[in-house]
């Protein structure tokens, strides 16, 4: 079922399907909730599976100037209210994960389990500061397709471009739709997020993170040292992907995904 919901600085679609304990996934910057399609076909006949687009991206329509991980988070719990989810196991992939990670800040009583897909606890560095920036810039000016030519083939693993250059046309597609004042808005919120590594080390609920071994975003060193701090949290890895590891190995990901369900 699809559906939406009203609410004073946004207009939300969500799509809810299955049956069974709750799991939200929640997509990264520059796409939507469809990314999502396929794992939900292998997860839907066992849990009840919450999608939804957050602020600004798919058909969530947000003006905001700063759309907030906070705000993203509170988004979703509104969602989960109307839809009368209450305990979830919450995956996010990349910036879905920096809201998941707020969501776990201020509804901690709401969470099964959390899930970082591509995602990382850190504060932005100077340099992704820098570039969230420019990023900005280049959309003011009317150069967003310049974002999209850039950035999607980059969430691939640099050898798995020819073989999913079909998938990465279409991400280009879902970002193109993105609308200038939600790549905005979702930039400035990324860039102001505070580093959360707290959340992890102080969960109560089981915390697993994923990492592609090829991530042109998230190197191996910085995945790495995220293993080694949180030695409480599960670290997956996957062999032959960058930072779209549903795309990229769509089996294997639905296999890491049901194990840390369970």
């Amino acid at each position: 079922m699809e559906g939406y919901i009203e609410l004073p600085k946004c207009t939300l679609r969500y799509r809810i399907t299955g049956s069974g304990p709750a799991v939200v996934l929640l997509h990264g910057y520059l796409e939507n909730l469809t990314i999502w399609d396929e794992l939900t076909v292998e997860l839907e006949t066992d849990y009840t599976i919450l999608t939804v687009d957050l602020p600004g991206h798919g058909k969530s329509i947000c003006k905001e100037e700063v759309i907030g991980m906070d705000f993203m988070a509170d988004c979703v719990s509104a969602v989960m209210r109307s839809v009368s989810i209450n305990k979830v196991h919450l995956i996010g992939h990349s910036m879905g994960g920096y809201a998941s990670l707020a969501f776990a800040e201020r509804y901690p009583n709401w969470l099964t389990g959390l899930c970082l897909f591509h995602s990382t606890p850190n504060a932005d560095s100077h340099e992704k500061l820098s570039a969230r920036m420019a990023d900005i810039k280049l959309v003011r000016d009317g150069k967003k397709e310049q974002i999209v030519q850039t950035s999607i083939p980059r969430l691939f693993a640099n050898q798995n471009h020819h073989r999913l250059s079909g998938e990465i046309e279409h991400m280009k597609s879902i970002a193109r739709n993105t609308s200038d004042a939600g790549i905005i808005g979702a930039l400035n919120g990324m860039a102001q997020r505070p580093d959360r590594n707290h959340v992890i080390e102080q969960a109560l609920f089981p915390v697993t993170m994923i990492f592609g071994k090829y991530d042109n975003l998230i190197s191996m060193e910085v995945a790495q040292a995220l293993q080694e701090r949180h030695k409480k949290a599960k670290t997956i890895y996957l062999e032959n992907s960058g930072h779209m590891g549903f795309m990229e190995e769509p089996e294997r990901t639905a296999l890491a995904i049901k194990s840390v369900l369970k």
